[in-house]
């Protein structure tokens, strides 16, 4: 899913406002939008931050909700 900080007023189905995005170690507010995507593990340079275990949560629910599961 892709994290920006972009924060808008209204959200979307999928879309989880991280609370704790100073813990998670990011620059700014974010969202972590629905948008799903894969990556060959070689282009990671480096990690942004880790999420709580709440935003993780809320991240798994928007999944559970996007795929129907």
């Amino acid at each position: 899913m892709a994290v920006t900080s972009q924060v808008s007023g209204y959200y979307r189905i999928g879309e989880v406002v991280v609370t704790d995005w100073k813990a998670a170690a990011l620059l700014k507010a974010s969202t972590i939008k629905p948008i799903l995507a894969t990556i060959e593990k070689s282009l990671i340079i480096r990690r942004l931050g880790r999420l709580s275990p709440g935003d993780l949560s809320a991240v798994e629910d928007a999944l559970r909700i996007i795929l129907g599961n």
